[in-house]
């Protein structure tokens, strides 16, 4: 099921099994920017994909001029490091003596944090920014041990601009989405 418009932004959800022992849906998910597909290679519940949708930066969007106006590159860095501060490295030594910092905030606000982000070797995950009645919506592939914030090619970053109500009315499609 493809809920949105996959030239803009369309999240993914397609069942591939049923699983009667706990009543969901095995899916394979992710979603589109700008009609470039971001499916993950390994399945996820269709239920814990649904609840990620819901519980995350995709339905709770934050406000941010700054962030929102900002050139794409510098917007990347300061999400990055808002986000993953302690998987910003250059080096993998740099990143093995990092000391752990408590973020002492809430570092999930801008992350969609998609449950299909989570698994597999090619996985992608949205920022999302909130201005007025738009959204400014980044994706770019995680990273598989640390971050760094001079070779941002290597995180095939993407960019789409939707209108908060488009939006609300893709998640609203997911929250009530069923398979029959």
């Amino acid at each position: 099921m493809i809920f949105g418009n996959k030239e803009k932004l369309a999240l993914v959800m397609n069942p591939i099994s049923y699983i009667k022992g706990v009543n969901d849906y095995d899916c394979l998910c992710g979603f589109f920017i700008n009609d470039n597909d971001y499916i993950s290679e390994v399945s996820v519940m269709f239920n814990v994909q649904r609840q990620s949708i819901i519980e995350g930066a995709l339905n709770h969007i934050v406000d941010n001029s700054d962030y929102y106006h900002m050139d794409l590159d510098e917007c990347f860095k300061s999400m990055l490091l808002y986000r993953y501060l302690n998987f910003i490295a250059e080096s993998e030594g740099e990143y093995n003596d990092k000391d752990w910092i408590n973020y002492g905030y809430n570092e999930f606000v801008y992350s969609a944090n998609l449950e299909s982000s989570s698994f597999g070797e090619g996985r992608y995950d949205l920022f999302c920014i909130g201005y007025k009645d738009e959204i400014r919506l980044i994706s770019y592939k995680i990273a598989n041990t640390y971050f760094s914030l001079k070779d941002l090619e290597q995180y095939k970053i993407n960019e789409c601009f939707i209108k908060k109500n488009e939006l609300e009315k893709i998640v609203y499609e997911i929250e009530n989405a069923a398979f029959n």
